[in-house]
């Protein structure tokens, strides 16, 4: 989510210019002369905005932009939507105030002189905030003020202690190739490794098949426990999440909340989760558990440490309570307060991380070794080994996510923990053990940042032998990421448990998987969903849990990254089998399969598995194009055709980040 920026950005919009008539509506042109647009715009809004500042005085252009700019948005889109997916105009705004507010905030807060520099800078930025979030009608005042006043002190804290330029925090914040333009030394660096074996040559295929004698291990990802769910409540309300309040005038109506969760922006009931995990353990019998983060609400203007730890603690009890297994977890960026923001070490308590860290390693002590502490405390992370020849590696993905402002803070402070992954793969690589990743952001999502992602991904390539594994979270949907060298050859598969929460339009489900048990290699897995309508028409019953599919008997016994690389030119040369992926990708919830997926939502969904650095998409144009063909060939697809010709500007940005933030 873009929480306290959008409300900044809407600090500089307010006070500007109209927009100059020759910003074109439609995006066409090159990377380079959109930026320079971009530019100068942002340059007259900075100006604009510093008189304001200093005289505050309402221009009438100053009015006219502020109700221009109140009816052009809706209140959902701006708090719910990822940046990459916004409309090629609001993209072009977005970047222009991004780097506009930066220059402003920055030179009002760093120079002694400033109207900013002060100890009062918090009070009057909230009220600046405040101020915009009325005049726009961005959101309900309360999720205004909540955002505001969880958020301001670290971003206080950040812009008065960090040298990032705006260009540079423009262009990590908004991912989109025309306003990613900075170039600070400290946001380019390399991780240095090992390379005393011989890189990949060729895909790696030796992964065995199915036998009797695999493992299982369940995952369960983005539960997001709603404790405030209430069936029959509103669940169109204005707000980001809804299904909490007005039952007594919503209740028997279309827009009240279902009993077992609802396919609008709500979250997971309590006897929903229960249900889950009681059919999981009478339905497999699980090794191992992993919970792959994400177990607090989207209730983002409204978190607390006290909320949020109780819900963590609720959560870890019952599934400790229902599995008599080892479980593992790894951290979402929905579990701190504020939302999305993990600070390095060495920060002022009042903006540290280190009580979410202090609370998690008591939670999963009674799952985890002793020796786990160290580098949980420091950073959320860990390793464990649960029999001979077999290691975990748990990392905090969200030193890679763009939503958290620390990372604007140093570039440099997210090199150890990638550090201490590599010097871990290479100990277990001396050791012979086989390595599972836990990691909850995908590095190839929209909002991982492509310089952690790129150094990520080369440990994975780098270690390719010893991986057998990477299971992820975050998106709510039940797809794949094959991770290429740069070469191009197949090195390892990351498997995305989907969600067990309904937010947004997807059926509640969770995974299994058969994992070898001497290589621990995935040789098929099994998702578990129930119909969530069906469910909600029979209250008084326990859902109808049932089996969705079988990946190995819908798609390929060969799960090796060599057989799902070739799986994905299936899926490019049959758009009949591509539709089937989404379909299960989606939980075939009724809102999407009523819906459909047009040629550019199918190339979407093939193009998020084939990339695991998100500027790196070679493999993704060449599998799109191929899809393409293949739908031209289709004896009904007119409509498709047409719909190629008038791809817009963000269409093909849709294509390349498909996937959600702030999940």
């Amino acid at each position: 989510m873009k929480c306290l920026l959008v409300l900044l950005c809407g600090a500089i919009a307010v006070s500007a210019v109209q927009l100059p008539p020759t910003v074109p509506v439609d995006f066409n042109l090159e990377d380079k002369v959109l930026s320079d647009i971009a530019d100068d715009v942002a340059n007259r809004l900075e100006q604009e905005y510093y008189t304001f500042l200093k005289t505050g005085v309402e221009t009438p252009a100053f009015k006219q932009l502020t109700t221009q700019l109140a009816n052009a948005h809706t209140k959902k889109d701006i708090f719910t939507k990822d940046l990459t997916e916004l409309e090629t105009r609001d993209s072009f705004v977005v970047c222009t105030l991004c780097r506009s507010i930066m220059r402003v905030f920055m030179r009002t807060i760093r120079d002694e002189d400033g109207e900013l520099h002060g100890e009062n800078s918090g009070a009057i930025m909230k009220k600046i905030a405040m101020d915009v979030c009325r005049r726009l009608n961005l959101q309900t005042e309360e999720v205004c003020e909540g955002l505001i006043d969880a958020e301001l002190p670290t971003v206080d804290y950040i812009m008065r202690n960090s040298e990032m330029d705006s260009q540079s925090f423009c262009s990590l914040f908004l991912t989109f190739n025309f306003c990613n333009t900075g170039s600070n030394p400290d946001y380019n660096w390399s991780l240095k490794i090992d390379d005393k074996v011989e890189a990949p040559t060729s895909s790696k295929g030796d992964t065995p098949r199915q036998s009797e004698s695999d493992i299982k291990i369940c995952q369960f990802s983005d539960i997001h426990h709603d404790p405030l769910y209430e069936p029959g409540s509103l669940a169109t309300c204005d707000e980001p999440m809804c299904c909490q309040r007005q039952k007594s005038s919503t209740e028997g109506t279309p827009n009240a909340a279902g009993y077992w969760g609802d396919y609008r922006d709500c979250d997971l009931p309590w006897h929903t989760l229960e249900s889950a995990l009681n059919h999981a353990v009478k339905t497999e019998k699980c090794t191992y558990i992993y919970q792959t983060g994400d177990v607090v609400d989207h209730m983002v203007w409204a978190t607390s440490i006290e909320k949020n730890t109780g819900v963590l603690s609720k959560v870890s009890g019952q599934i400790d309570k229902v599995f008599n297994v080892p479980v593992y977890p790894c951290i979402g960026n929905h579990e701190p307060h504020p939302l999305n923001l993990f600070s390095p070490e060495g920060v002022p308590n009042e903006v540290s991380t280190k009580w979410l860290y202090e609370h998690l390693y008591e939670d999963w002590s009674k799952w985890l070794p002793k020796e786990t502490k160290e580098t949980i405390l420091k950073g959320g992370y860990y390793t464990v080994s649960p029999q001979k020849g077999f290691r975990i590696i748990a990392l905090n993905g969200n030193d890679c996510y763009t939503d958290n402002y620390w990372l604007y803070y140093s570039g440099t402070d997210k090199i150890p923990q990638l550090e201490w992954f590599h010097d871990t793969l290479l100990a277990a690589e001396k050791n012979g053990e086989h390595v599972h990743v836990l990691n909850h952001i995908p590095s190839g999502h929209g909002t991982c940042w492509a310089v952690w992602a790129r150094e990520y991904n080369r440990c994975i390539t780098r270690f390719h032998k010893t991986i057998s594994g990477i299971f992820n979270g975050h998106s709510h949907k039940d797809e794949l990421v094959v991770h290429y060298s740069d070469e191009g050859h197949a090195a390892s598969v990351a498997w995305n448990g989907g969600a067990l929460t309904t937010f947004s339009f997807k059926n509640p489900n969770y995974r299994v998987y058969d994992v070898n048990s001497e290589t621990f290699d995935v040789t098929n897995h099994r998702t578990y969903i129930f119909h969530l309508n069906e469910a909600n028409n029979k209250p008084t019953e326990e859902p109808n849990w049932f089996l969705e599919y079988e990946f190995t008997k819908e798609f390929t016994e060969d799960l090796s990254p060599a057989g799902i690389d070739k799986l994905l030119d299936k899926f490019a040369e049959n758009p009949d089998l591509m539709r089937k992926y989404w379909r299960y990708k989606v939980t075939t919830a009724d809102p999407q399969v009523t819906g459909g997926c047009d040629r550019n939502c199918l190339a979407g969904s093939l193009c998020a598995a084939a990339v695991s650095v998100n500027n790196k998409r070679e493999r993704c144009e060449e599998l799109r194009q191929k899809l393409f063909v293949a739908l031209d060939n289709e004896e009904d697809d007119d409509d498709s055709a047409a719909a190629l010709s008038i791809l817009s500007f963000t269409s093909l940005l849709a294509v390349v980040f498909t996937m959600r933030i702030g999940f």
